[in-house]
């Protein structure tokens, strides 16, 4: 998609002035509405009704433990084997690990770091452009980034730091999380989740419990922000580019979240339509774009992320990175396709079990019988599969257990049992202490 654009960011003075009025006066007739029928039963929209200029106001600092995508350990296949993709994906590497921003943002920490990926054996980096705060890391040149207040403070030069990976030997991946986004939705007021089609935005928890606006995935003002941040990376020289968060929001009172939708929702197709876009943007900028996507939501847990249609979104992704972490099935599953007792402490067990609960969503036309089929290559968009290399610290200690080499590697051994060769390894922190 050469020929996209990013338009329309800026509203005029006069239209600002006209929509700044109706905003008041509509909020003025909701809130009234609201007392009358027990609107403030929901403590994040009685925090946000009361405390509505703090909001539109409000800048946070970004959370300097953002989760991670990570690095794998030796496969016992061969790199040069041919994979689904083929030339598509070989702008990923065979194995990267997470650098978190503060890192990526000190040189001299940097060069360390990427000295020490390549020493563990890492082939590639996978460093945050904008991250789920929604701050954006890099130096961009975007008017909106500078409208939205989202340019880091200590952002890093793009061209550099993908000139000194490589210089490393290794693979540059950029991140950018998508609709997670406490910063822009202060300022792209109009393109934030709504609280049953009123002006408040929606926020997933109440605010003492930290709760956060989303932008609205339904929005094409809010997509065409991702879809420009990935463009501008891919113009910069980076050739691979993970989307993360490309998702519906999560959190408390849901069925209270709008998204300016006046049918329908079919969450599928709003995302399977933007993953397209997206795909034609970095493609068109020279780059590669994967798209993270959940296991749980995958294996046909939960339809909230990504609704009922999940082999529909993974189809437009074209390549997906799915996350296997043990630790995100909690305490235990239990549902007519997958049981798991405990998950965090049998990590091969959980890995293998959940892949198999949704083999036929990751890897499209695996359980065909055809004999005739056996040696036509099944065509499929996963890429990498993101495995748990650090201890969780949700967990209770019962259902948790210290995570080594051997916990990363039955992880290793299982997504790579099931044809899944490239790994990307996630510490929160950084560290991988235990990897190599």
């Amino acid at each position: 998609m050469k020929d996209f654009k990013i338009k329309h960011y800026d509203y005029g003075r006069t239209q600002q002035r006209k929509q700044g009025r109706r905003a008041v006066v509509v909020t003025l007739l909701m809130t009234a509405a609201a007392l009358a029928v027990g609107w403030f039963a929901y403590p994040p929209v009685y925090e946000m009704v009361t405390g509505y200029e703090a909001l539109l106001s409000q800048r946070q600092d970004p959370d300097p433990s953002q989760p991670v995508t990570p690095q794998p350990e030796p496969s016992s296949v061969s790199s040069s084997q041919e994979e689904p993709g083929g030339e598509e994906m070989a702008v990923f590497p065979q194995s990267a690990a997470y650098l978190p921003p503060e890192v990526v943002e000190d040189k001299a920490l940097r060069e360390a770091a990427l000295a020490s990926m390549k020493q563990k054996g890492m082939d590639g980096v996978i460093f945050d452009l904008k991250d789920q705060q929604g701050m954006v890391r890099y130096q961009s040149g975007l008017e909106l980034v500078e409208s939205n207040r989202a340019q880091a403070e200590r952002a890093y030069p793009l061209p550099e730091v993908i000139e000194e990976i490589r210089q490393a030997g290794l693979v540059p991946v950029g991140r950018v999380y998508a609709f997670k986004d406490r910063t822009a939705t202060a300022h792209m007021y109009e393109s934030a989740v709504k609280y049953m089609d009123s002006p408040v935005n929606w926020i997933d928890d109440s605010k003492a419990n930290g709760g956060k606006p989303w932008l609205n995935p339904n929005d094409k003002e809010a997509q065409d922000y991702i879809i420009a941040l990935v463009e501008e990376a891919a113009n910069s020289g980076l050739g691979a580019i993970l989307l993360d968060g490309v998702q519906f929001p999560e959190g408390v009172s849901l069925n209270l979240a709008t998204y300016g939708n006046t049918g329908t929702l079919d969450k599928s197709a709003i995302l399977a339509d933007f993953l397209a876009r997206a795909r034609g943007a970095g493609e068109g900028a020279g780059g590669q774009v994967a798209t993270t996507v959940n296991l749980i939501s995958a294996a046909g847990l939960s339809n909230v992320r990504y609704g009922d249609d999940v082999g529909k979104v993974l189809e437009a992704a074209g390549l997906a990175v799915v996350e296997v972490m043990p630790e995100q099935f909690g305490s235990g599953v239990t549902t007519e396709t997958l049981t798991l007792s405990s998950p965090a402490l049998a990590p091969y067990d959980t890995v293998s079990q959940a892949l198999a609960a949704c083999r036929e969503v990751l890897f499209p036309g695996s359980g065909d019988e055809d004999p005739d089929q056996e040696d036509t290559p099944v065509e499929t968009p996963v890429l990498a599969a993101v495995v748990q290399a650090y201890t969780s610290q949700s967990l209770s200690e019962s259902a948790n257990k210290v995570y080594g080499p051997q916990e990363i590697q039955d992880q290793v051994r299982a997504v790579q049992e099931v044809g899944i060769q490239r790994v990307f390894y996630l510490d929160p922190t950084g560290g991988y202490e235990v990897i190599g």
